[in-house]
């Protein structure tokens, strides 16, 4: 079955699959989002979600990491015969690809004429429609630290959200003269900004696509538990998952919008978090999200209305484009 569109209700269920992702084999991978993708459909969801990485898993040590990347995009159009055949939205997690614009892997650096990898990978996020269409990307903009040595946040041809692969052109901000990287994809459920996983941790990112009018934010990410040191860890066995999960609700409520987020699953004891889930304002962590890190599916409702009703009582989007406003930038394309 699907959606209506034509008549879209501010409610509508997501699949947030929580994919436990096979280690370098982007094939089997594909079969379990897309089995997923199907079965969501059935069930009558308007959006699915796939987490960060979740073609490859996260392996940047081994060099087939990279070599996957030279391919990988060609899933993406798989993905949207997907869309069209099941009529339903899809965010099918990052795509790690090769720059077009980027320095191959081993090329010359400094006098000494040693070798040393360059960054050339890009981390993509794709929105596409139940149609087929791709009406937007994202390209991870806020590198996790190992990311650094692995990817780059993108050339400013490729770093706004644009209904082509190769952007012609990129938003620049009036107030500061520099490109912006968060750019809202008009979709069949409304205005959409992606951010994905590390980009979480800044307020910027899911303010720049507010002041541009998102009313959701959908968030792909591979977030773990044993990402810091020892000595962080002392402070608290789950540090990490009290950082993703106060910065989800506390990015819903101060841009008024709701929140997508969908992660990376599998056992406890290697790392994997989980806990993907919808976020409100008003409301937090929608019930029926995942509370732990058990690889599967779960549909969950998205009910938009409490974007307006949050408005209507905080007024932050109508502070965001008032005259007065304190912070520099205003609301607004």
């Amino acid at each position: 079955m699907a959606t209506s569109y034509e008549s879209f209700n501010q409610k509508f269920k997501v699949a947030l699959i929580q994919l436990y992702p096979k280690p370098l084999d982007p094939e089997h991978n594909f079969k379990q989002a897309s089995d997923h993708i199907r079965d969501a459909a059935s069930q009558g969801a308007s959006l699915a979600v796939l987490p960060e990485y979740h073609l490859s898993s996260w392996t940047p040590d081994d060099e087939r990491f990279a070599t996957i990347a030279q391919t990988a995009y060609e899933y993406v159009p798989r993905y949207q015969a997907l869309a069209k055949e099941c009529k339903i939205n899809i965010v099918p997690g990052t795509i790690v690809t090769v720059d077009p614009n980027g320095p191959g892997p081993k090329e010359s650096n400094g006098t000494n004429g040693e070798s040393a990898k360059s960054p050339a990978l890009l981390n993509i996020a794709p929105f596409i429609s139940y149609t087929g269409e791709i009406l937007g990307s994202y390209t991870k903009t806020n590198l996790w630290i190992p990311e650094r040595t692995v990817l780059t946040s993108g050339p400013a041809s490729v770093r706004s959200n644009q209904p082509t692969e190769k952007a012609e052109h990129q938003q620049i901000s009036k107030e500061e003269g520099i490109p912006n990287p968060h750019s809202v994809i008009e979709t069949p459920l409304g205005p959409v900004g992606i951010v994905i996983c590390w980009d979480l941790a800044f307020p910027e990112a899911c303010r720049a696509l507010v002041r541009q009018g998102a009313r959701l934010i959908i968030i792909p990410t591979f977030w773990t538990r044993d990402d810091l040191t020892p000595e962080a860890r002392e402070y608290g066995p789950d540090v990490d998952i009290q950082f993703m999960s106060s910065a989800l609700i506390t990015r819903s409520f101060e841009n008024t919008c709701a929140i997508v987020f969908v992660n990376a699953g599998g056992p406890k004891d290697e790392g994997y978090a989980g806990l993907s889930q919808v976020v409100l304002p008003l409301v937090g962590k929608v019930k029926g999200s995942f509370e732990d890190g058990e690889a599967g599916m779960k549909i969950v409702e998205c009910d938009l209305r409490t974007v307006d009703v949050a408005e209507e009582n905080y007024k932050i989007r109508e502070d965001l484009g008032g005259k007065d406003w304190h912070y520099g930038y205003n609301h607004g394309k």
